[in-house]
């Protein structure tokens, strides 16, 4: 089992990931935090385990299932993927090291996401290359990081490569409408200004959401590699005359999105298996 040695937080953690273990046949080396496409997945998993809260020690913060089964003949962790709007970076840390400390390797993060690029179209799905961090979260400031991983992790390359490769072939082969992005991370929940679409678009944002990056970073710093895959949601184009968000529209483009997601999803883990080998 990954994890440093015992003390507070950190004990309980790995203490979590042993009860978990002992309930499930198979050892995770894949999580996936899923906002886009969970529903499919979870329908789709064999041998699944669910496990709550109250399965585990106090204080872990487990705030919905986690599932783990085999997807396409590979043993995955999946949970909810944590809105920062509701959940503190705490919260989302907590849960990135306890999917470390099941043995996970690999973490794949999905969300939505408002395009401000014109060749992203709503409804399609974006690899994330790169995001700019702006929810003021920084989930890090703890006195036990260090025993997860360096005091100050490296981020220059916080999407892995080898990842991304396979995500954009599997979606090729799928037919899936599929290009790369940086990802702009807002804290929400109110949507950005015109002035502020324009700013992002300027600081090098092809997109812009409320989600993804703190466990992006947390993740990072716990030695995972990560994939991140967005869910198109609408167009807010800088250049182009404002338009009023429409509830039903972005309702629309999430749908069209998620069954994509969940098939790039099977995907990649039935490919990713040959990376871990």
């Amino acid at each position: 089992m990954v994890g440093p040695a015992p003390g507070g937080k950190t004990s309980r953690l790995r203490e979590a990931a042993q009860k978990i273990l002992e309930r499930c046949p198979h050892r995770p080396r894949m999580a996936l935090l899923l906002g886009s496409g969970h529903a499919s997945i979870a329908g789709q998993l064999r041998e699944k385990v669910s496990v709550h809260a109250e399965d585990l020690p106090p204080g872990v913060g487990l705030a919905s299932p986690l599932l783990l089964g085999l997807l396409e003949g590979a043993p995955v962790a999946v949970a909810d993927a944590p809105i920062m709007t509701l959940e503190t970076g705490v919260e989302v840390t907590l849960l990135v090291r306890l999917l470390r400390a099941l043995g996970c390797e690999t973490l794949i993060v999905t969300a939505g996401a408002a395009s401000l690029s014109p060749q992203i179209e709503p409804g399609s799905i974006a690899l994330i290359e790169d995001h700019i961090n702006l929810t003021g979260a920084q989930p890090l400031r703890s006195k036990s990081d260090e025993h997860w991983g360096p005091t100050f992790p490296d981020m220059s390359e916080a999407y892995s490569p080898r990842w991304l490769a396979v995500a954009r072939d599997v979606a090729m082969r799928a037919g899936v409408p599929c290009l790369p992005g940086v990802l702009a991370a807002v804290p929400g929940p109110s949507m950005p200004t015109r002035a502020e679409y324009r700013f992002l678009r300027q600081i090098g944002a092809d997109l812009v959401g409320m989600s993804m990056v703190p466990e992006v970073i947390s993740a990072v710093h716990a030695g995972f590699q990560v994939l991140a895959l967005v869910g198109v949601t609408q167009h807010a184009l800088p250049q182009r005359p404002p338009a009023e968000a429409s509830i039903e529209a972005m309702i629309e483009a999430a749908e069209l999105a998620a069954p994509r997601i969940a098939s790039v999803l099977v995907g990649v883990v039935a490919e990713g298996q040959k990376l871990l080998d």
